[in-house]
Order: C-alpha cells, then sequence, then structure tokens
C-alpha cells in the first residue's frame, strides 16, 4: 500500500483597513445634533424642531402636549382616551355639590 502526499503553496491574503466612512453612533451622546441637557433615567428622546435637534422629555411633556389644543398636535389617540375611560370609570368621584 502506497501513499502519495501533495504539499500546496499557501496563499496570502493582504488586508488593509480603511479608515473614514459612515461610523454609527453608539449611543445618543454621540450625535452632533442630540441636546443631553437634562438626561434623566425613563426620558423619552423628541425631536425639537426649533433648535433642530433631538433632547430627552419628561413623559409627562409629551402627554400634557397631545392634551393641549394645537394645530401641530393630533391630540391623545381615541383608544388611549377610551382605555382611559373605561380604567378610571368608578373610581373618580366628583361631587357637585346640592343644588
Amino acid at each position: 500500500m502506497s501513499f502519495r502526499i501533495v504539499q500546496k503553496t499557501q496563499q496570502k491574503i493582504r488586508i488593509s483597513t480603511i479608515s473614514g466612512g459612515i461610523q454609527v453612533p453608539a449611543e445618543f451622546g454621540d450625535l452632533a445634533d442630540f441636546d443631553a441637557t437634562g438626561l434623566s433615567d425613563k426620558y423619552v428622546i423628541m425631536y425639537d424642531a426649533a433648535t433642530k435637534t433631538y433632547k430627552a422629555v419628561n413623559p409627562d411633556e409629551v402627554l400634557s402636549a397631545s392634551a393641549a389644543t394645537e394645530f401641530q398636535q393630533p391630540g391623545l389617540p381615541s383608544d388611549f382616551v377610551d382605555t382611559l375611560d373605561s380604567d378610571l370609570d368608578d373610581r373618580i368621584d366628583l361631587d357637585a355639590g346640592t343644588w
């Protein structure tokens, strides 16, 4: 029994790094148009058209802005209002006084 062994030459692969190009930010603070002033835990990110930046906002401000009568705001979604209506039914007792 005989064996034949053949050794092939290894191919060399050249790898070069390319600098530049598009870099994706790892966090909001890395964005050039992000205002981190007032950043706090459990805040949401909103776009501020006046400053043309994204900023952290208390979610209460988002709900208040939605409930306000403004032409640019669509208001609270009706399914959200309906859910609040049924969830809060008979939980709030309003006393209108005597007549």
